[in-house]
C-alpha cells in the first residue's frame, strides 16, 4: 500500500466519524439523513453526463449495493436512536473487519496471512469489554447491541458487494460516483414505500442546510477513496485501516457528546483500533 493511499484512508475515516456525529446529533435523524443522501444525488447527478459509466459487468453488484444501502440506513438510524455512538459505533464497525477476514478469501480470493490471529483476538477482546463497558450483563444495552450487529451485517454484505463491483468496473470511481447519484432517490423513495412518510418539510431543510451540505459531502468523501483502495488492496487490510474512525467516533461521543464516561470504553475502542492496525499490517 502506498503512503498516499494509507494516508486517504486515514482521511476518509476521519469524513466517516464526522457525518455519523451529524446524524447522532441530529434532532431528527430520519429527515436528516434522508436529506444529505438526496442532496448528494443531486450533487452527483449532473456529473454522470461527464463521465464513462461503469463496465456492465458491474451493474448487478451496483444494483445489489443500492439495495443493501436501504438497510444499512434504516437500521443506523434505529442504532442511533436507542444507543450512545461510543457504545454502537465500535461494534458495527469493528465486528465486519472481523468477519470480513474469514470471509473475503472465501468471496473474493483475497489471501490472509497468519498475523491475521493476533489482531483478530484483540478485535474480539475490545468488543467483549465493550458490550460490558457498564459493568455486568443486566446493564448492557441489548437493543443497541442487536441494532448495532444489524448494521454490521449489512457492512459486511455491502463491502464484499462493491469490492467485487468495483473490481470488475473500470473505474472504481466511477462506480461509486454512479452509487451515490442513485442512492439518496432510491432510499427516500424506499423509505416513503415502508413507512409511508412522504415529505421533508422545507423547514427543516433550510434550518439544516449548512449541516446537510457537510454531511453530504462527508459521506462521498468518505466511500469513494476506499472503492479505488478495494482496487489495489485486500479488503481487510483496507476495511481494518479504516476503522480507525472508531477511536475517533469513541472519543467523541465521551467528551463532546458528554455521553457517560467509562475507562473500559476508553480501552476497549483502542484495543479495537490495534487489532485493526495489526489486521492492516498482516493483509497490507
Amino acid at each position: 500500500m502506498s503512503a498516499t493511499l494509507f494516508i486517504i484512508i486515514i482521511i476518509t475515516a476521519v469524513a466517516h466519524t464526522s457525518w455519523n456525529v451529524l446524524l447522532k446529533t441530529s434532532e431528527n435523524k430520519v429527515l436528516f439523513l434522508r436529506s444529505f443522501l438526496l442532496f448528494a444525488s443531486f450533487l452527483f447527478l449532473p456529473v454522470l453526463f461527464f463521465i464513462q459509466p461503469p463496465s456492465p459487468s458491474s451493474y448487478v453488484f451496483l444494483a445489489a449495493s443500492l439495495f443493501i444501502h436501504i438497510f444499512y440506513n434504516i437500521f443506523l438510524i434505529k442504532m442511533y436512536s436507542f444507543s450512545e455512538i461510543s457504545f454502537s459505533y465500535p461494534i458495527a464497525r469493528g465486528s465486519p473487519t472481523l468477519i470480513l477476514l474469514v470471509i473475503s478469501p472465501l468471496f473474493l480470493g483475497d489471501d490472509i496471512s497468519y498475523l491475521n490471529n493476533i489482531g483478530a483476538l484483540i478485535l474480539i477482546c475490545g468488543i467483549f469489554f465493550l458490550i460490558f463497558s457498564e459493568g455486568n450483563y443486566k446493564k448492557i444495552n441489548f437493543k443497541g447491541l442487536g441494532l448495532s450487529l444489524m448494521v454490521a451485517s449489512t457492512i459486511v454484505i455491502y463491502t464484499l458487494v462493491d469490492a467485487k463491483g468495483a473490481r470488475l468496473s473500470e473505474s472504481a470511481i466511477s462506480y461509486g460516483i454512479y452509487m451515490f447519484a442513485i442512492e439518496g432517490i432510491t432510499f427516500n423513495i424506499a423509505y416513503i414505500l415502508f413507512f409511508k412518510d412522504k415529505k421533508i418539510p422545507f423547514e427543516f431543510i433550510f434550518k439544516e442546510k449548512y449541516k446537510i451540505l457537510l454531511a453530504s459531502i462527508l459521506v462521498t468523501f468518505a466511500y469513494l477513496p476506499i472503492l479505488y483502495a478495494f482496487t489495489k488492496v485486500n479488503v481487510p487490510s483496507v476495511a481494518a485501516l479504516r476503522e480507525i474512525s472508531i477511536l475517533f467516533t469513541s472519543i467523541y461521543g465521551v467528551y463532546f457528546l458528554k455521553e457517560k464516561f467509562g475507562f473500559i470504553k476508553v480501552v476497549s475502542a483502542v484495543l479495537i483500533v490495534v487489532g485493526c492496525i495489526i489486521i492492516r499490517m498482516a493483509v497490507g
